[in-house]
């Protein structure tokens, strides 16, 4: 069962990342999309499996890799490292 793309600002590093859990893998990645001027926030997209669709344009993603799999963007998303200890769930950035 594939649970909510959630959203989080990593104030210190003054980024927007979301994190989604597949199958008891949790994924994190730029929440914002690059298909165009004004990005979109990922988060609020379809995530079927682990490709994620921008609710804007269109664009799908593949949340594990940020390779892009269906335009308009053309520019990959950042990937993070992702780990969950006792509850809390830590991306690095």
């Amino acid at each position: 069962m594939t649970e909510p793309v959630v959203a989080t600002y990593l104030e210190d590093r003054k980024l927007r990342v979301a994190v989604a859990r597949v199958d008891d893998r949790l994924y994190a990645f730029d929440d914002l999309c690059t298909c165009a001027d004004e990005r979109c926030p990922l988060s609020g997209g379809l995530l079927t499996g682990t490709t994620i669709m921008c609710q804007c344009h269109g664009s799908r993603f593949d949340i594990a890799t940020g390779a892009v799999l269906d335009g308009p963007a053309v520019y990959e998303l950042k990937t993070y490292d992702v780990q969950e200890t006792d509850g809390t769930i830590q991306v690095r950035a």
